[in-house]
């Protein structure tokens, strides 16, 4: 099994049927959607996406990654906050 992130906006349930009513879905009814899923092939990852909606519907995605957040973060460049970084040698002092 590997591990997918799986990224998306979906409507709610209560979004889709007024969505059948209107043909739009309201904005507050749009959620977003990010979680990490174990699976054996990106099409079971966002099987199992699908069917965690609880009869909701994709309105934008669900777009898979391999790389986690942090790794994007770090590709991105943004900054860390201090303390979570790699520990730093102490300097050697003169003997």
């Amino acid at each position: 099994m590997q591990q997918y992130n799986i990224e998306g906006l979906y409507a709610t349930r209560q979004g889709v049927k007024k969505a059948q009513k209107s043909g739009l879905v309201p904005l507050a009814y749009i959620e977003p959607y990010a979680k990490t899923i174990w699976a054996n092939s990106p099409d079971e990852a966002i099987r199992i996406a699908t069917e965690e909606l609880n009869g909701g519907a994709w309105t934008e995605g669900p777009r898979i990654t391999r790389a986690n957040e942090e790794e994007r973060m770090r590709q991105m460049g943004a900054p860390e906050l201090p303390g979570f970084g790699a520990p730093r040698q102490a300097k050697k002092g003169r003997k």
